[in-house]
């Protein structure tokens, strides 16, 4: 049924995958914690958290992406499981681009809320997570392959519509659009690009990367960079500016987006291309995951409401955490 190459991140084991996924949770509130207590003690500068975002896109994103893509393959009866990760980010990205720009005055605001409701948490920390614990590691298999085209789709088309606002907003000059192709925060497309030749080429990745666990290494720094810069900005007294948002970005994420899922299994099934039972269950948990600390990212490094990006992530972790992650584990098991 499924045919995958060696992935760093996939555990070797049920043991090891816990270690991992528990580590990951202990970055995530290792970060969150040291952030908000820095933020509290010390005079930071007001762009720390951006820089720091900037510098998790610089240095990490790509060479995970490198080193995740390049040994993944799969079967042609999957194929539609990253087939409808991408139709739902696309669905997702329109709905919430016709629903939140009535909610906020601010172009920036605007354009962080559809960022928020378009682009999921499917990593480790989020609905990567709930797939292992439900479905061992065949689940985080599934997780990963579900990302195949909407991840690669969301760093060649939405990063560079980002970068495309950041020029129109700060009215460079026609000359200095060429920063675009030179910008290193883009890095991540060439490496994706290159990532899917080696895959489809006969040259395997160095053992040592396995071996050494370099891309655990990369993602938990990154990881650890990337909260500590939300801790940074998240404010607890300030939730409470927000609170108009927070029903309409969960509803997207817990209720319109699950129901959209299940509305394209259906459609799939009547049209004879039926996945097998786990591939479902994956898309269905995926479906129903938080806002992503890459939304957060890119709301930082493109100057959009980085405050704003980081309540709707805690907001929409925790509803996840507590009532979500209850309900997937009763209707699952």
């Amino acid at each position: 049924m499924l045919e995958i190459a060696f992935n760093p991140l996939m555990a070797a084991s049920p043991t090891i995958a816990q270690a991992r996924l528990i580590a990951m949770f202990a970055v995530l509130l290792g970060g969150l914690t040291s952030g908000c207590l820095a933020a509290n003690r010390f005079p930071l500068p007001a762009q720390l958290a951006k820089k720091i975002m900037t510098i998790v896109l610089v240095c990490f994103n790509w060479p995970i992406a490198l080193l995740v893509i390049w040994p993944m393959h799969l079967k042609k009866d999957l194929i539609w499981l990253p087939i409808v990760g991408l139709i739902l980010m696309l669905s997702i990205t329109a709905l919430s681009a016709i629903l939140f720009p009535s909610l906020e005055k601010k172009p920036k605001s605007r354009l962080t809320l559809i960022l928020a409701g378009a682009i999921s948490n499917h990593g480790y920390t989020g609905g990567a997570f709930v797939c292992y614990a439900l479905f061992g590691t065949p689940g985080i298999a599934l997780a990963q392959i579900y990302l195949l085209l909407s991840l690669p789709i969301f760093y060649l088309v939405y990063l560079p519509l980002l970068k495309v606002y950041e020029l129109r907003t700060e009215k460079l000059i026609s000359g200095s659009k060429l920063s675009f192709l030179l910008d290193f925060r883009m890095l991540v497309i060439p490496a994706m690009l290159i990532a899917v030749i080696l895959n489809r080429s006969s040259l395997k990745p160095p053992a040592f990367i396995t071996t050494l666990h370099i891309v655990d290494i990369l993602i938990y720094i990154a990881s650890s960079l990337s909260f500590f810069a939300i801790g940074l900005q998240v404010n607890l007294s300030i939730l409470k500016n927000y609170t108009n948002l927070y029903f309409p970005i969960a509803a997207v994420k817990f209720i319109l987006t699950p129901a959209l899922a299940l509305l394209l299994l259906w459609l799939l099934a009547l049209t004879g291309q039926n996945l097998n039972s786990l591939a479902q269950k994956v898309i269905l948990v995926l479906s129903a995951s938080p806002s992503a600390v890459l939304m957060v990212t890119m709301s930082n490094v493109f100057d959009l409401d980085g405050p704003l990006a980081s309540a709707l992530w805690v907001v929409t972790m925790a509803v996840f955490a507590v009532v979500v992650v209850p309900v997937l584990f009763l209707i699952f098991t």
